[in-house]
C-alpha cells in the first residue's frame, strides 16, 4: 500500500510542478503519434522455482462404508520434475489507441531419472499392453527406477484496455490498463518404468494395475484472468526510452467442473484461486524512422490453489459411482527471462 501511495504522490507532484494544463496531462487512450506499434521478441530464461502437489483427502464412498483408508499424495519434487530448467520463447504485441493485444509463450522441458520413494498408483492416458491385455492404470513400485519427460509450452493471450495516458512531462508517461486474458499450459508427457513385470489390484472396487511399463500422452489446462497494471515510459518518443511495467492478474472460481475445460472422471465442486504477478523493464533504442531495437528483462510468478470435492449425492449414487478421492492441488512457478526484439 505504501508503494502505491508513493507512486501516486510522485506523479501528482510532477503534474503540479510541470506547469502544463490538465488537458495536456491527461489524454484519452495511448499516445501513438510518431510511435511504433508492432513488436516481436525472442526470449530466453529459466524457471527459477517450481512446486506442485496433489493430495487426496476424503473419499465419500469410504466414509459411507466406514473404511479408513488414507489417500495418496504426490509432489513434483518426489517425481523429480522440479528442475530449474531453461526456457525459450516468442512474444508478439500490437498496440492500438485503446487496446493492446499480446501473444506470448515459452517452452519448458523438465526431465527426471529417479527411483520411486514408495508405491505410485497412476491413471494414464495411453494404455499399457501386458500379456495381451491393455491397462489404463499403472503402478511404479517402491525402489523401481523410472524416467519422466515433460515437454510443455506455457502460453498467454492478453488484452490490455488503455483508457487514458497521464503525461506530466513530454518525456514521462504513465499508462494504466485493465487486463483480460487467458494463460495455459499444453504439452506431452512420457513415463518409462521399464518393461511390465506383472499386475496388482488396488482400490475399492478393485482395479487392475500393470506393474511398470511405458506410457505417454497429452495434457493441457487453461486459466482465464482479469486484472490491472500500469506502464511508465521515460524518454523522448524519438530517442532512447526506458519502459517499466507491472501487472496483477487474478481468477476465482467456485462451481462445477462441468463448466470449465478439465478432464475428470466424475463431476466435482471446484474451489479455485489463481494469482499471477508480472514485472518487466525494457529499453527501446531507435534504429531508423521505422524500426526500434528492444532489450528487456521480465519476471513472472504464478500461484494456484484448488480444492476438488464431491458434489452432494444420495447414498445410492455414492454406492454406484464410487468416485475417487477429493483432492487438494497446489502449484507455484517463478520464471525469469531476458528478451530482444524489434518494434515497427
Amino acid at each position: 500500500m505504501r508503494i502505491k501511495q508513493s507512486v501516486l504522490l510522485i506523479f501528482l507532484l510532477l503534474i503540479l510542478s510541470s506547469g502544463v494544463s490538465s488537458g495536456d496531462v491527461f489524454q484519452w487512450g495511448r499516445n501513438l503519434e510518431g510511435r511504433k506499434t508492432f513488436e516481436v521478441d525472442l526470449t530466453a530464461g529459466k524457471v527459477v522455482d517450481i512446486k506442485g502437489s496433489v493430495e487426496e483427502t476424503i473419499r465419500p464412498y469410504y466414509e459411507q462404508i466406514g473404511e479408513d483408508t488414507p489417500g495418496e499424495s504426490y509432489t513434483l519434487s518426489e517425481l523429480g520434475l522440479d528442475g530449474k530448467k531453461a526456457t525459450f520463447g516468442l512474444g508478439v504485441e500490437q498496440r492500438w489507441k485503446y487496446i493492446t493485444l499480446e501473444i506470448s509463450g515459452f517452452y519448458y522441458n523438465p526431465t527426471s531419472d529417479t527411483t520411486a520413494l514408495r508405491d505410485y498408483y497412476l491413471g494414464i492416458s495411453n494404455e499399457i499392453e501386458y500379456q495381451g491385455q491393455e491397462y489404463e492404470y499403472m503402478m511404479i513400485p517402491e525402489g523401481q527406477p523410472f524416467t519422466a519427460d515433460l515437454k510443455s509450452i506455457f502460453c498467454e493471450l492478453d488484452i490490455l484496455v488503455t483508457p487514458v495516458t497521464i503525461a506530466p512531462d513530454p518525456n514521462l508517461e504513465f499508462i494504466p490498463f485493465l487486463y483480460l486474458g487467458i494463460a495455459g499450459i499444453f504439452g506431452t508427457y512420457d513415463i518409462d518404468a521399464g518393461p511390465p513385470t506383472g499386475t496388482t489390484v488396488y482400490e475399492d472396487p478393485p482395479r487392475d494395475y500393470v506393474i511398470g511399463g511405458q506410457t505417454d500422452g497429452w495434457m493441457g489446462a487453461g486459466m482465464p484472468g482479469i486484472g490491472f497494471g500500469g506502464e511508465i515510459r521515460i524518454g523522448p518518443p524519438d530517442g532512447l526510452r526506458v519502459v517499466l511495467e507491472g501487472r496483477y492478474v487474478v481468477f476465482r472460481y467456485d462451481g462445477s467442473t462441468d463448466y470449465i475445460p478439465v478432464s475428470i472422471r466424475h463431476e466435482k465442486n471446484l474451489d479455485l484461486e489463481y494469482d499471477n504477478y508480472e514485472l518487466k523493464a525494457q529499453m527501446e533504442l531507435p534504429l531508423s524512422e521505422r524500426m526500434d531495437f528492444v532489450l528487456g528483462i521480465a519476471y513472472e510468478y504464478v500461484n494456484i490453489d484448488a480444492d476438488a470435492t464431491a458434489i452432494d449425492k444420495s447414498p445410492e449414487e455414492i454406492e454406484e459411482e464410487r468416485e475417487k478421492f477429493d483432492k487438494k492441488i497446489k502449484f507455484e512457478l517463478s520464471e525469469f527471462h531476458g528478451y530482444v526484439g524489434l518494434k515497427f
